[in-house]
């Protein structure tokens, strides 16, 4: 295929068929065939990657004719010396010609070659190897937590110790200390409703750096610091997100702050890490682009940082480093990913580990990253997911989270919504106007489609593909099924057969999540997947227009089609808004009864004169269902819904008697890991 781009999903069905193979698999086989060649990713002679598409072979290919394959041969020697009698039936049976190279020769070449290959391999991985044991060793995985309550731990630089937050959600948070030795806990910080984060070492291990933010008072987050020892957290930065790194000579903290204005999003900064003073900013990004992870080099010259967008369910995030000195950024990679949450340097500065996930796999593996070739290879291949991640200055042992998700389809009773029965593992549902209930789920191991009955028979998956497909929606008509795919590298709108046959795409601009389709089957309402504005498009295509200049976490459009539901919050009070779609004036605006709740959902009945929406405390809790009508001041409660996590959204049937909920949770626990192999 010299000169002709081969896509990834055509090269995985030819050289992967019939089995299930992931993505990255290619990723790898493409980077040994390189090494091989001796090409270079950034500047290649062989292999080209055309981003978020496939490869092309792009070196001078020629084809050797007949005629051409003389100047590989050469004449035979005579078969007889003057000296020397010659055999005539020997003669008669040897050829005209002969190879340069016999079979035994090129085999001993080809030897030669490969034995050199491995050496250098060899050579190369057991120095790289010596450097960070813990990817040499055979994997191994020890819990420090049993509880599902550990989000944020860090190993200390002597791999002696790990700091970790106790407590989730609702919980008073305490942050304490584990010997790994001993097993001993010792408490560093008391519980309270703080809640803590960006737990970072100094490079002695001796003082530990913390954000935290109050939830009982307006005070904001800010960066502290505290001897492993405890005492009095000492604050010594305010307003920052929850990612920080000290240098190598402790003297520099680097944190991020993300005032998440159109035109500075997220920034990079530093300060001195003793009291944060002489802030220096040194990058920043504009909306949607955000800054995550970042980390010191070890010797302390640049900073690494992770950044990007996952707005769009595209692969969008990834790694680059600023010099402290010059303010010059770089690209360390060109690998992209759907997010990365954390990230860790080799000590010999060979490359980074990386806890990220890329679409369409759903899991947060551990990677690592090549400084020289920018290749990006999974390290972890299990079932698990991984969050937060840190390495031991001698790379001997990693610190991480494994997150595990349980969340459940059910449908309830709308008079009451304790009455639920379990359907089947989902991430998002609606309900048809025929009753049945449509979909999301990764129990195949992707983001697919599904269908069930009412009754919890019938149970079908309508799709087959590698890519994450989400949130489906029904026509009126029953006809079509509109669904978010991020098939194209971004998320689109795409149509399909109730049956899961004639998969169409309807958007193929920036595209987004579909809502609802308007009542004469014309329109299909999305939330955008950038800036989160309500859209439509043209179900026959072609067509897609701004329909609502607001940007919001969700949309519930009425039943004739004519106004559109959301939240607001102001100060400590969240609002039910209303506004006509044909002006987007305000139309009317509720008060939730409760001030410090969330609205999490929100659906309309099906006589479009009263709403259902579902809401929660500040920890995502105590859920409660209500009932809104628009001629009333205040909502009615119906009933409680539990204290478990809400997932994709709240779906009414035709005849408003019964609707679906995603609830579920999450859990996260501390893991030692000894090796990575």
């Amino acid at each position: 295929n010299h000169g002709r781009l081969l896509g990834k999903d055509e090269l995985m069905d030819k050289i992967w068929a019939d089995s299930f193979v992931e993505e990255s698999n290619l990723t790898f086989n493409i980077r040994q065939l390189r090494v091989i060649l001796g090409d270079d990713a950034h500047e290649p002679k062989y292999i080209k990657t055309v981003r978020r598409h496939g490869y092309r072979f792009i070196a001078e290919v020629r084809e050797i004719s007949e005629e051409n394959k003389l100047s590989f041969e050469t004449t035979a020697p005579p078969a007889h010396q003057p000296d020397q009698i010659a055999d005539p039936e020997k003669l008669a049976a040897e050829p005209k010609t002969k190879k340069l190279f016999s079979p035994l020769l090129l085999a001993a070449i080809l030897g030669l070659v490969a034995a050199v290959i491995f050496g250098a391999w060899y050579l190369k991985n057991k120095s790289f190897q010596a450097q960070a044991p813990v990817l040499a060793a055979p994997f191994s995985s020890e819990k420090i937590s049993t509880n599902g309550k550990v989000i944020h731990a860090r190993l200390s630089p002597d791999g002696k110790n790990v700091i970790y937050v106790n407590g989730k959600g609702g919980d008073k948070e305490s942050v304490w200390l584990r010997e790994l030795e001993s097993g001993n806990n010792v408490e560093i910080i008391p519980p309270s409703d703080d809640v803590y984060t960006g737990l970072t070492f100094s490079a002695d291990g001796s003082v530990l750096f913390f954000v935290r933010y109050p939830r009982l008072t307006n005070e904001g987050t800010g960066v502290y610091r505290v001897s492993v020892f405890g005492g009095i957290p000492q604050k010594i930065i305010s307003q920052t997100e929850g990612w920080t790194s000290i240098s190598p000579d402790n003297k520099l903290i680097s944190f991020v702050r993300c005032p998440r204005r159109d035109d500075e999003f997220c920034s990079l900064w530093v300060a001195d890490a003793a009291d944060g003073k002489n802030e220096r900013k040194l990058i920043t990004r504009p909306r949607p682009y955000r800054i995550g992870d970042n980390r010191f080099a070890p010797d302390g010259k640049t900073i690494a940082f992770a950044v990007g967008q996952s707005e769009n369910s595209g692969n969008d995030f990834g790694l680059s480093e600023v010099d402290l000195q010059s303010g010059q950024e770089r690209e360390l990679t060109t690998e992209k990913f759907f997010n990365i949450r954390n990230l860790a340097w080799l000590p010999d500065k060979s490359g980074w580990l990386v806890t990220a996930s890329r679409i369409p796999n759903i899991n947060v593996r551990i990677w690592q990253i090549s400084a020289r070739s920018g290749e990006a290879v999974p390290l972890t291949k299990d079932s698990e997911s991984y969050g937060i991640l840190s390495l031991d200055k001698d790379a001997t042992k990693i610190v991480s989270t494994q997150i595990k998700q349980s969340f459940h389809l059910r449908q309830c009773q709308t008079a009451e919504p304790l009455v639920c029965k379990v359907l089947a593992d989902a991430a998002s549902a609606s309900i048809a106007p025929d009753n049945k209930i449509y979909f999301s789920s990764s129990m195949s191991g992707n983001g697919e489609i599904w269908s069930i009955a009412p009754d919890g028979t019938n149970l079908r998956q309508l799709t087959n593909t590698r890519m994450d497909l989400s949130i489906p929606v029904v026509s009126p008509d029953n006809k079509s099924v509109f669904f978010g795919s991020n098939r194209t590298g971004a998320v689109q709108i795409w149509r399909m057969n109730p049956d899961g046959s004639n998969h169409t795409q309807i958007t193929h601009e920036v595209g987004g999540y579909p809502l609802s389709v308007s009542p004469d089957g014309e329109w299909v309402y999305y939330l955008h997947g950038i800036n989160r504005m309500l859209w439509r498009a043209s179900t026959k295509g072609g067509i897609e227009q701004l329909v609502l200049n607001k940007s919001k976490s969700f949309f519930a459009i009425s039943p004739d089609g004519t106004q559109a539901a959301f939240s607001e919050t102001k100060d400590d009070q969240s609002t039910l808004t209303i506004a006509a779609l044909a002006d987007g004036q305000i139309v009317k605006t509720f008060n939730l009864a409760e001030k410090k709740t969330r609205l999490l959902s929100v659906a309309w009945m099906p006589d479009g004169k009263n709403l259902l929406y579902v809401s929660s405390n500040l920890y995502h809790e105590k859920n409660i269902l209500w009932r809104q009508s628009l001629d009333e001041e205040k909502p009615r409660q119906i009933g409680s819904l539990g204290d478990e996590e809400m997932g994709g959204g709240l779906s009414l049937s035709a005849d408003g008697k019964t609707f679906t909920i995603v609830q579920g949770k999450w859990m996260h626990d501390a893991v030692v890991l000894k090796g990575l192999q």
